[in-house]
């Protein structure tokens, strides 16, 4: 294992431009879908089986006709080891498919509904402008459904597919504006 990637995994850091200290390899998430406002607040998940209209939760919003869960992509670290960089994104799905999640969520069953068709509902600094197209894997137990890219020219279903190694992931972490490549070699 690369001993800057071992000192990623291994020691407690913090972040120059944001001052947030990480204890563990950084995972990045989402709060909302790109197209949600951003001052729609964001209400318990209870919200989105009592309102009407327009609501963002932790996991859930809903936009008029669009629907959208929280999910998560994992892309692979070619570092020697189990390793993924996870991003917390947004799936868009169609109400159908929505219904019957929630149909399930509470029940933490959400895995029996099987793969569906899904777009990346955030645009990630360190890819290609649009939406992507994606499969949506629900998994056991409660965890967030995982997006896998469709699209197999995409650079988000090459890093899937192939992963990335110490310098990518660290270009995609400078892209989302945190200063870690300097505190992998300052330390």
């Amino acid at each position: 294992m690369n001993a800057h990637f071992a000192r990623m995994l291994n020691s407690s850091r913090q972040c120059r431009c944001c001052g947030a200290t990480f204890e563990q390899l950084l995972s990045l998430t989402c709060d909302r879908p790109d197209i949600c406002p951003e001052d729609m607040p964001v209400q318990d998940n209870a919200a989105v089986f009592a309102a009407e209209g327009d609501v963002l939760t932790e996991d859930f919003c809903i936009l008029g006709e669009l629907r959208f869960i929280r999910a998560v992509l994992a892309i692979p670290i070619n570092e020697g080891g189990d390793y993924e960089f996870i991003l917390g994104t947004w799936a868009g799905i169609g109400i159908a498919e929505f219904d019957a999640y929630l149909d399930l969520f509470e029940l933490r069953e959400t895995e029996s509904m099987g793969a569906s068709p899904a777009w990346l509902s955030n645009q990630l600094p360190f890819g290609p402008l649009g939406p992507v197209a994606c499969m949506l894997h629900p998994r056991p137990d409660g965890e967030y459904p995982e997006l896998q890219v469709a699209e197999v020219n995409h650079d988000l279903a090459r890093m899937q597919n192939i992963g990335v190694d110490l310098d990518e992931l660290l270009g995609m972490l400078q892209a989302y504006g945190h200063d870690l490549p300097s505190l992998v070699y300052d330390s």
